[in-house]
């Protein structure tokens, strides 16, 4: 009986070795990927001045940005997310977004729809064969909504809207934000001649375009192993060829939005080394511990050389 244990516990402990094998090669890898379930809501406030905030003078705004996978148009390879984004002037018990002809507390209202790879973060080169025809941005790459797993001390490229093109996210210092270590990046595009807004037609390059220079900046406080956002300040200044303002704002994330970002930083941080580093530990630890106790049954078990021959022969040698 004692070496029937032994040998159960022989298997058992194998099989914690294999296990703590995959989950240290395969596990971490598996489970840094962005999930399909993503919902959201990230919120801004600061102010803004300008023609479309309605005053020569800096108002308070809030910016009100929900982002939200969309599982159905994903795969196991690719995330395709749909964001909403609005800009609303702080006046009375304001909404979070409104429609412009209904409110004219509403500064800017935004919607894109991107594909990024669930693996890397990058957005992935055909956005129409996941996102359509209709809501593709063309030529759209680097980095969009979040930074990759494992965020390295160097620079990335990071898609502006805007330009419809990449500019440099560049790594500034490690800092620390309510507890969780960060990468401080600092992202600047600006161009004295770009389209501001489309015209009416919806369509760029066109006659109706309103053009003129557009200045924007971004720091942004990125937890390297998740690479998510924990901290964010941006400022955008938009001025028409005809020296109008659009507008001139500066917005950074609140308090609340802050706190959450990096409870959820710390709970998602846990759950990797959980599969990365304490499954593969503490399966080598209990595999070599239920080996050593299988062994030390099985040898235990066995009868002494000789066995119960032995023992027959020597009544034998006594009767005789």
């Amino acid at each position: 009986m004692r070496r029937v244990i032994g040998y159960v516990f022989l298997l058992v402990g194998a099989f914690a070795l294999v296990a703590a094998a995959v989950a240290g090669f395969w596990g971490r890898d598996a489970a840094a990927t962005v999930p399909l379930n993503v919902n959201t809501t990230t919120v801004l406030d600061g102010t803004a001045s300008g023609a479309l905030a309605k005053s020569d003078t800096p108002v308070p705004v809030k910016y009100t940005r929900t982002t939200e996978a969309a599982p159905k148009d994903s795969t196991d390879d690719v995330v395709v997310f749909v964001e909403a984004g609005c800009i609303m002037i702080q006046e009375g018990e304001t909404p979070p977004c409104a429609r412009a002809e209904d409110d004219d507390r509403v500064v800017t209202t935004t919607e894109r729809a991107y594909a990024m790879d669930r693996k890397t973060s990058e957005v992935v080169e055909d956005q129409a064969e996941y996102v359509g025809e209709e809501r593709a941005v063309a030529g759209m790459t680097g980095l969009a909504g979040k930074f990759p797993f494992d965020t390295q001390r160097h620079d990335y490229n990071y898609w502006d809207d805007t330009l419809g093109t990449t500019v440099i996210a560049k790594y500034i210092d490690d800092v620390d934000v309510e507890g969780v270590k960060t990468y401080q990046f600092e992202v600047s595009a600006s161009s004295d001649d770009e389209i501001l807004s489309k015209g009416e037609d919806g369509e760029p390059n066109t006659d109706d375009d309103v053009r003129g220079s557009y200045e924007a900046t971004q720091t942004i406080y990125v937890e390297p192993t998740t690479g998510s956002y924990i901290d964010q300040s941006a400022t955008q200044k938009m001025v028409t060829s005809s020296g109008m303002v659009l507008i001139d704002a500066e917005m950074s994330y609140t308090d609340e939005t802050v706190s959450n970002n990096a409870e959820d930083a710390e709970a998602n941080i846990s759950k990797l080394n959980l599969i990365g580093t304490w499954i593969p530990v503490g399966g080598v630890v209990v595999g070599l511990i239920l080996l050593l106790i299988g062994l030390w049954l099985t040898l235990r078990g066995r009868k002494p050389n000789g066995g119960s021959h032995a023992a027959t022969d020597d009544r034998t040698l006594v009767d005789a």
